[in-house]
């Protein structure tokens, strides 16, 4: 039903986005009197394990919910896919994670497009900021809502949100917080578009992240620092979580906790209790609190130990 707000017709809002970060957003766009949500557009669902089932985008499954029309075009750059997007009849373009660069004469279609992105840009763009701030032991991150353009995260900022990085903060709690940040910002932004002034980047400070693989999970004892040890499961808490094999088998780590120490054996067990586990690093040490053992359920420290026997002097690889 098309809506109406201080008897003008709503602004028309075609969403770009896909990914568990933009439903946030997304449904408060839709359940906003002043504007009007004419549909989404996601990326095509994946296939699921071993490719016998198809997974829709977690926004699609929000759209549908609504009754919201949702187009998920293979490729952007076809006249047909263009001549689709034109029929929205869209005033904006709001775009959140949504994993496709949108062609400039697509572009060109409405009166403005905004993208919202986890980060204090021009920091970190790409398509990881959330899992480099933590990586990198960050006390702040952000939310920066910027000018949609031809070059990645490089727009102009309309604006920005800092954000403090709780020590106890994962990719889960971070993720959750500033995508509804990015929601409140984008109401803000929309109601106010009027009196919106955009400011360029400073390329000078530009930095870019890259998109995470399976591996950059895999934990080095003997090269990494307890601290680095610690903000890498942190950072990929959610996926592809930090792991480690002993005696050929995976044990994905969740939680730990740096411990302060003078003894010097990286990659070994230095101690162990029924409650505690603590491994040397390159620097320092890990105790570890929460921990998963390969086809088994993420369990307490003090369950694990109840099952395993480990040695001091053992080598975690």
């Amino acid at each position: 039903m098309e809506k109406k707000t201080e008897g003008r017709k709503a602004m028309r809002i075609l969403f770009f986005g896909t990914s568990d970060f933009a439903k946030k957003p997304l449904e408060a766009l839709i359940k906003s009197n002043q504007f009007e949500v004419v549909g989404l557009v996601s990326t095509p669902d994946a296939k699921g394990k071993r490719g016998k089932k198809l997974i829709q985008p977690p926004t699609k499954e929000l759209a549908l919910k609504y009754g919201l029309e949702v187009f998920q075009p293979e490729k952007l750059k076809t006249e047909e896919t263009l001549n689709k997007i034109k029929a929205f009849g869209a005033d904006l373009f709001v775009v959140v994670s949504y994993g496709k660069f949108i062609p400039n004469e697509m572009l060109k279609l409405p009166k403005m497009s905004i993208n919202i992105h986890p980060s204090i840009l021009p920091k970190y763009r790409g398509p990881s900021p959330i899992n480099y701030a933590l990586l990198n032991g960050d006390e702040y991150t952000g939310v920066s809502l910027i000018d949609v353009i031809d070059r990645m995260d490089a727009g102009d900022v309309y604006m920005q949100w800092i954000e403090r990085i709780d020590p106890n903060d994962n990719y889960e709690t971070l993720h959750n917080r500033l995508s509804e940040i990015g929601a409140r910002m984008i109401l803000c932004a929309l109601e106010n578009i009027d009196s919106l002034k955009p400011r360029p980047q400073d390329e000078s400070l530009a930095t870019y992240t890259k998109i995470i693989k399976k591996e950059d999970g895999k934990i080095d004892f003997e090269n990494e620092t307890a601290r680095e040890i610690v903000n890498k499961i942190r950072a990929f808490y959610v996926w592809p979580t930090a792991y480690f094999y002993l005696d050929g088998k995976l044990f994905k780590i969740f939680e730990a906790e740096e411990v302060k120490t003078d003894i010097k054996k990286p990659a070994q067990v230095i101690k162990v209790s029924k409650k505690e586990l603590i491994i040397g690093c390159r620097e320092n040490a890990i105790s570890i609190k929460t921990i998963q053992p390969q086809s088994k359920k993420a369990m307490p420290i003090e369950a694990f130990l109840a099952g395993y026997k480990l040695n001091v002097g053992q080598v975690i690889q």
